[in-house]
């Protein structure tokens, strides 16, 4: 799972330098690994500190204007970073 969130890095610095990854590309991304139930929680229980990094990215990437998606993925995102940092410092999560 680090490798993910790694190659998920270097796509964001993709989009930085070129400016060319397609929106799909983090669309893809974000249905993946946030918007499937199943993986979510494999990767959420497997590594949290990964997963926060991929949720991190993935609203960087939006707030820099690299990503354009519903207004409900950006909440959802919002809300998952919060939930993942909890687990991390031990709080119960749902």
């Amino acid at each position: 799972m680090p490798e993910v969130s790694k190659r998920l890095n270097f796509t964001l610095g993709c989009s930085a330098t070129s400016g060319f990854v397609d929106n799909f590309v983090y669309e893809v991304v974000n249905e993946t690994f946030i918007n499937y139930p199943e993986m979510r929680k494999r990767l959420l229980e497997l590594n949290p500190s990964s997963f926060r990094q991929i949720v991190v990215t993935l609203l960087e990437v939006h707030g820099r204007g690299y990503w354009e998606t519903l207004d409900e993925n950006f909440e959802e995102l919002q809300q998952l970073y919060q939930k993942v940092v909890d687990r991390i410092e031990g709080f119960v999560v749902d």
